[in-house]
């Protein structure tokens, strides 16, 4: 059925509206003489409507005649009559052929650049070591090999251990792996060990290495901790001189205990205003040109006064490597209103500080043991209507950071 729908449209098909009162005589003899009817639909008693081939319409005449019967043609489809009316309408199918030739021609450049499974390295610089290699927004296909850009990319960043370029229509997708470097052997090398932060010492053990700080001593972030230098016993005279020897360098290990002090802030107002969605929208349907966009249908602007935007972007069609430079944008506004919500003052309380507690459970690292919390109100300025808290956490942490020595 959908092949002989295909070579209806292709030879071209009619729509006709048949009346008479034999009506099922003058289709039994179309059928008899070979001309195949489909989407017969009875519209009355004497009327009904059929769909025939173009080529079988001078017949149905005879036959028409023969039967006392009537016809009509409702619609004309198919593609001769597409040809006649570009005939006829020669400016708008210059018109077409033109922007599709342009639109073919813009396909065969590159016109948006992505870099992908990057996570150190930022993506500017991606771009500018494509760029130098010859792929940049705007560049011709013709101009730049695949192999020789990916190539480009790793000589000039040596952080890259692979690259992958992929061009899909007028979009190239860069993917890299960047290379994951062993941690540094601090097995037997010499190190020291430093504060990652600040706090007071509480106790301090050191299994190899010597002692630089002891109890009851503040620390700041980076001061040295634990030394990996020792010298031994002989390295100063009775008088105090210095003499002519060297510490002996070991890897320094160690605990070094101390109390660290986080400190939040979380506030709530006493009256919020909530966003909620009416359960109307509105939709439109731009089509999206090299960043020029034109609206098909739907609002030319936001048609609430306050809304949420939800945006779809579908590409272009396209065949194999080549695809039109062409973007079809989906946007949904959706309606909300705003409600007020009053709270009360301890309820305001317990939100505050559950927000500065969020907070302190992302910065308190996992193993710390807390020690002491104290929370306080912090009054907040006049005129604000909102609820300030500040919580201070004391914890018991090793602060210790190790670092291996320079040479």
């Amino acid at each position: 059925m959908f092949v002989l729908k295909i070579l209806a449209y292709l030879f071209g098909y009619v729509t006709l509206v048949v009346s008479g009162r034999t009506l099922e005589k003058f289709i039994n003899l179309a059928t008899r003489r070979g001309i195949y009817f489909w989407d017969i639909r009875r519209l009355d008693a004497d009327r009904i409507m059929i769909k025939a081939r173009l080529n079988g319409v001078k017949p149905l005449r005879h036959i028409a005649r023969d039967t006392g019967s009537r016809f009509k043609i409702s619609h004309r489809m198919g593609l001769p009559f597409l040809l006649g009316q570009a005939r006829r309408r020669k400016t708008l199918t210059f018109g077409a052929v033109f922007f599709l030739v342009v639109l073919y021609c813009l396909s065969s450049f590159v016109w948006f650049v992505q870099v992908d499974g990057n996570v150190k390295i930022a993506d500017r610089e991606i771009l500018r070591a494509a760029r130098e290699a010859g792929l940049y927004r705007g560049a011709a296909k013709w101009r730049f090999e695949v192999f020789a850009i990916e190539d480009g990319i790793k000589e000039k960043i040596p952080e890259i251990a692979w690259v992958g370029l992929e061009v899909t229509g007028t979009r190239a997708v860069i993917t890299v792996a960047e290379k994951t470097l062993p941690p540094p052997d601090t097995g037997d090398n010499p190190s020291d060990i430093f504060a990652a932060k600040a706090g007071l010492v509480r106790d301090v053990m050191v299994l190899s290495g010597q002692a630089v700080v002891q109890e009851g001593d503040t620390v700041f972030p980076g001061q040295l901790l634990v030394s990996g230098e020792i010298w031994p016993p002989e390295a100063l005279d009775p008088g105090g001189a210095i003499l002519d020897v060297e510490p002996r360098l070991v890897r320094a290990r160690g605990i070094v205990n101390a109390r660290v002090w986080y400190e939040a802030y979380g506030e709530a107002p006493l009256v919020e205003e909530i966003h909620e969605a009416t359960g109307r929208e509105e939709k439109r349907v731009t089509i999206r040109v090299s960043g020029r966009e034109f609206v098909i249908s739907g609002p030319r602007r936001a048609p609430f006064k306050t809304y949420e935007v939800f945006e779809t972007v579908r590409e272009g069609p396209g065949w194999r490597n080549y695809a039109l430079p062409v973007e079809i944008v989906t946007t949904v506004y959706r309606e909300t209103k705003t409600r007020l919500v009053r709270h009360d003052r301890p309820e305001a309380v317990r939100l505050a500080e559950s927000q500065a507690r969020e907070i302190l459970k992302e910065r308190i690292p996992r193993g710390a043991k807390v020690l002491n919390e104290r929370v306080d109100l912090v009054l907040a300025g006049a005129g604000e209507k909102l609820v300030r808290i500040q919580v201070i956490v004391e914890t018991l942490e090793d602060i210790g950071e190790e670092k291996p020595r320079s040479p």
